[in-house]
C-alpha cells in the first residue's frame, strides 16, 4: 500500500505558557481553512486543539516535568488535517479514556469549567494518546473533510 503524501506540514515547539495558545491556534485556523474546512468545522478544529493545549498550560506541568514546552504538529491531507500535541509531563493523562462530563450533567449544574474533554473528544472525528515514559503524552486529533 502506496503511503499518502501529505500537502504541508508545520511544526511548533513552543513554552508551555498561556503565550504560547494563540500562536497554535492561529496555526491550526490556518491549516485548516487551507485544507477546505468551512468555517464551523475550523472553530470546531481550533477548540479542540485549543483545550488540549490549555489543559497542558494549566495540568500537565503542575507537577516537575521533563520540560516547559508543547510542541504541536499540524498537517495536512487532501481529506483531513492531523494535529499531533506533545508535552513533557511526567503525568499520564489520557484524554481518550479518562471519564468526562455528560453535557446534560454539565448544564443542569451550571458549570462553568469543565468541558475540555468533550470538547476534544466531539468536535474532532478521531482522538489517540499515548504516554511516552521519558517523553511525555502524545495526543494526536483527526479530522475529515467531508
Amino acid at each position: 500500500m502506496e503511503k499518502e503524501t501529505a500537502i504541508e506540514e508545520l511544526h511548533l515547539n513552543l513554552p508551555g505558557t498561556p503565550e504560547s495558545l494563540p500562536i497554535i491556534r492561529e496555526a491550526v485556523v490556518e491549516a485548516a481553512e487551507k485544507c477546505g474546512f468551512d468555517g464551523a468545522e475550523v472553530a470546531k478544529i481550533e477548540m479542540a486543539v485549543g483545550e488540549a493545549c490549555s489543559n497542558i498550560v494549566e495540568h500537565a506541568y503542575l507537577t516537575q516535568p521533563l520540560r516547559y514546552e508543547i510542541e504541536v504538529g499540524i498537517v495536512t491531507f487532501s481529506d483531513r488535517v492531523e494535529v499531533t500535541v506533545n508535552d513533557y509531563s511526567t503525568v499520564d493523562f489520557p484524554v481518550n479514556e479518562m471519564p468526562g462530563i455528560p453535557l446534560d450533567d454539565y448544564i443542569e449544574a451550571q458549570r462553568r469549567r469543565g468541558l475540555g474533554l468533550y470538547i476534544i473528544r466531539n468536535f474532532v472525528d478521531h482522538v489517540e494518546h499515548r504516554f511516552i515514559c521519558g517523553k511525555g503524552n502524545e495526543l494526536r486529533l483527526v479530522k475529515y473533510r467531508l
